[in-house]
């Protein structure tokens, strides 16, 4: 949000579709879910840092975190949802999903000492970043299946799967949780 567009479409901003998703998806929380209070990164167009988003949800003791985006690939023909967990890259598609999810890191100050030198551009720093297994990393993952498995049959979307791969936001988190891409803003009929 803010300064920080995330991924471009033809006609919308990554930051835009997320925060819609997320508002969307708090309402039905709280709509389907009463006991269950929805606390938010943010509710308006606002740059937050990737550490602030996990700070949020850990000072409030949340039981779960989820991150919502829109992908993007050189390709506009790529479609469909991908859900994420903290892990190791699995693969070098992987890999290049959180760098770009982690180079939002490049418009916060200071960046260098909030993450203790991590350069979201450097893949040796994803192979010391990946020795932070998820403590949650079973619980992500049941979720992770859930959610790919309402995108798959419930609105009828491709399923691309579950991953695995080190994003900061989920690694400074202390709870189970997902990184989840509604998409590809960067094929017409996703975005």
């Amino acid at each position: 949000g803010g300064k920080h567009p995330g991924a471009l479409g033809k006609l919308s901003t990554e930051k835009d579709i997320a925060l819609a998703i997320a508002l969307k998806t708090g309402e039905y929380i709280t709509k389907y879910l009463p006991g269950v209070e929805v606390v938010y990164t943010r509710r308006t167009d606002v740059f937050i840092e990737l550490y602030k988003r996990a700070q949020i949800a850990n000072d409030c003791k949340a039981n779960l975190f989820i991150s919502i985006h829109c992908n993007a690939a050189k390709t506009p023909t790529v479609y469909g949802t991908e859900t994420y967990v903290m892990g190791l890259h699995k693969s070098d598609a992987n890999l290049e999903v959180a760098k770009l999810e982690n180079a939002a890191i490049l418009n916060e100050e200071n960046f260098a000492d909030m993450y203790e030198g991590f350069d979201p551009n450097m893949d040796e720093d994803y192979i010391t970043l990946s020795m932070f297994q998820d403590a949650f990393l079973e619980q992500s993952t049941m979720l992770a299946d859930e959610i790919q498995r309402q995108f798959r049959e419930r609105v009828k979307r491709k399923d691309r799967g579950v991953f695995q791969a080190g994003f900061l936001v989920l690694y400074r988190t202390t709870m189970p949780g997902v990184l989840v891409e509604t998409g590809f803003i960067t094929n017409p009929e996703d975005e």
